[in-house]
């Protein structure tokens, strides 16, 4: 029986290191290709994801009533007759709820652009997780979150809850977050329930608009 030389076995093993690199490299390839398919894909349908938060419903109707009352911040007593002539977005959110927080700062920040803006009011109305509101208890977790987090934003509520059932009559107000775009005759222009990146980017697109009017 013959003694393998060193190029007999050397041979085998750098024919498994080829293999295993050209295997490494296909695998390689392939994640790659699928990361570009999934680009596509979401590139396409991200916008169409977007627009389905967008409800139809209500849009084009006129909001009977908003009553609301200054919780934190600034905030001053809002009536519906005082934002005729006003594009207005109306935010119903709570500390307590994950979307809603994810969401606030980005309209915190969308409030700071347009502070010059005369003509265009956000009003954060807070609400709480469920039944009676406590208005004390309300302001206190509502304070204590925006200082936490480093939020300047007036916030407000609606304690007998005249502007939800408003907007509730005329749109449907079914979840955390939602938002309502106002135009300048207090009619209803758009509608968006949750919060998804980029969202608060598309609100302010369609405000923009709405102000150039």
């Amino acid at each position: 029986m013959s003694t393998p030389t060193p190029s007999d076995t050397v041979r085998p093993a750098t024919r498994r290191a080829g293999c295993f690199a050209a295997m490494i490299a296909a695998l390689a390839a392939a994640l790659v290709l699928l990361m570009l398919l999934l680009a596509v894909v979401l590139y396409g349908y991200l916008p169409k994801i977007r627009e389905l938060r967008e409800k139809q419903g209500g849009v084009g109707k006129p909001l009977s009533a908003l009553q609301l009352h200054p919780l934190t911040g600034a905030a001053e007593p809002v009536t519906l007759a005082e934002l005729h002539g006003k594009v207005v977005l109306v935010n119903f959110w709570g500390t307590w709820c994950p979307p809603c927080r994810a969401e606030i700062p980005h309209l915190a920040k969308l409030r700071t652009k347009l502070i010059d803006r005369s003509d265009f009011r956000l009003l954060a109305v807070s609400c709480g997780e469920g039944g009676p509101e406590d208005l004390v208890e309300l302001e206190a977790a509502t304070q204590a979150y925006l200082e936490h987090a480093r939020i300047d934003l007036p916030t407000y509520a609606d304690p007998e809850r005249t502007t939800r059932g408003a907007f509730d009559h005329a749109a449907g107000l079914n979840g955390f977050p939602t938002t309502f775009l106002l135009d300048r005759e207090g009619v209803i222009r758009a509608v968006w329930e949750g919060y998804a990146p980029g969202l608060v980017d598309t609100m302010e697109a369609r405000v923009l608009e709405l102000l150039r009017e």
